[in-house]
């Protein structure tokens, strides 16, 4: 039997993101930003869940966020897998980190 040669591998090219990336200029500075905060909220929420079940309520303050925008975030946070609803308490469900 006869070896296949070798076939040589097709250069790297850029990943798609980061030709349209390119081709718009990157990202802009505002937009950079805002991700920025997104993490930064995220990363609030996390720690303050650290300690166990809260409620919005709870980690809002914990975190010194408005409500809305602590529930905003543990809503997404939630549908990706980060938190799971538990029990409730005084008319609020409570929110954990998901154990993983």
């Amino acid at each position: 039997m006869s070896e296949t040669p070798q076939t040589a591998k097709p250069a790297k090219g850029k990943n798609a993101i980061a030709v349209l990336r390119e081709r718009h200029g990157g990202m802009s500075k505002e937009l950079k930003e805002y991700f920025k905060e997104q993490q930064r909220i995220r990363k609030l929420l996390r720690e303050g869940l650290k300690g166990g079940a809260m409620t919005v309520p709870q980690l809002a303050a914990a975190c010194k966020l408005e409500t809305h925008t602590t529930m905003w975030h543990l809503m997404a946070m939630r549908r990706y897998g980060e938190v799971v609803e538990g029990a409730e308490q005084n008319g609020y469900l409570l929110y954990t980190l998901k154990e993983g």
